[in-house]
């Protein structure tokens, strides 16, 4: 797609939920982008084919033993063969959606502290432009079972590290080491912690997670059944045993708020209800706001268990 105010610009995607039009576009980070938006461009021209996507610079990864196939990612210690002896998490996690329905397989996630900030910060900052962006419309809730693999626990973790996906992909940081040293665990970051965002965001206790299914090393539209065999992924059926390819599973029984009913329910304005973003007390009024909403419709909260990924402990193996 071309721009029609400036014919000579092609349109292209950042994200699954936002394009600008512009010159040309490199796959990456832009730097002009605001310090809280500064995540990876797709670049995927609107309406047109999909380039090949340039592979995202990673620390210092662990080279993998030969192998015969690239998409093999095999593990690289014997104890991600069974299971481990970690604890059954079981909690509730959250996602900010549109209309469409899908699984929330190689995605991210947070508790609700995470995904209010993600809406405040990027769905109707005004950052984008004015009114509700991305076509984001509601929250959805899923309540989630949680089990680290040995070499998580051996290390004192419940959660590796939360790795970025673009369209199902494992953008980052670093997604081989941590799929062949620690099985497909589920990840996680305090906000305000490594990975991103780094910075103050004024939500108390917000956490994001990530949700490995199979194939996360390629985009959906490119997935194969054999990427899909040679990367398992961490979800399974059940209750996730530990083992480096069952470390989650997930109930979906339609839990979900729509913005317009939380606006309607506190009886506020979209703007009212998200006014004082610096404001660590009114912010924290807004999450209440939304769990109390989820517990009138749905019952209580299982709350979320403590993050505790620490990045040095994870990346000195």
């Amino acid at each position: 797609a071309t721009s029609k105010s400036a014919p000579n610009h092609r349109c292209f995607m950042k994200n699954n939920f936002y394009a600008q039009c512009m010159a040309d576009c490199a796959p990456g980070i832009h730097w002009d982008d605001p310090p809280q938006f500064r995540t990876r461009w797709t670049c995927l021209p609107v309406g047109g084919p999909a380039p090949t996507p340039t592979p995202t610079p990673t620390p210092t990864p662990t080279p993998s033993p030969p192998s015969g196939n690239p998409l093999a990612l095999p593990f690289l210690h014997e104890s991600l063969k069974y299971p481990s002896n970690a604890d059954l998490l079981t909690f509730h996690m959250y996602r900010a959606q549109g209309h469409g329905d899908y699984p929330p397989l190689n995605v991210n996630s947070g508790n609700l502290a995470g995904i209010m900030w993600y809406i405040q910060n990027e769905v109707v900052s005004g950052a984008y432009g004015s009114g509700n962006k991305f076509g984001i419309e509601r929250i959805r809730r899923f309540k989630v079972h949680v089990k680290a693999t040995q070499t998580l626990i051996d290390i004192q973790m419940n959660f590796g590290v939360r790795v970025a996906f673009d369209y199902g992909n494992c953008t980052g940081p670093d997604c081989r080491f941590d799929w062949e040293n620690y099985g497909y665990n589920v990840g996680c970051n305090n906000l305000g912690s490594f990975p991103f965002p780094k910075f103050e965001t004024n939500y108390t206790g917000g956490i994001w997670y990530s949700l490995p299914g199979a194939c996360p090393s390629m985009p959906f539209y490119q997935q194969t059944p054999e990427c899909e065999n040679l990367q398992p992924g961490g979800m399974c059926q059940g209750q996730p045993t530990g083992k480096g390819d069952c470390t989650w599973s997930y109930e979906d029984i339609g839990e979900e708020i729509w913005l317009g009913e939380l606006y309607g329910e506190t009886k506020q304005s979209m703007q009212q209800f998200w006014n004082n973003s610096d404001d660590p007390k009114a912010n924290e009024e807004k999450v209440t706001a939304a769990r109390r909403f989820f517990e009138k419709k749905y019952g209580a909260e299982l709350p979320n268990p403590p993050c505790d990924f620490d990045k040095d402990r994870f990346y000195r193996r």
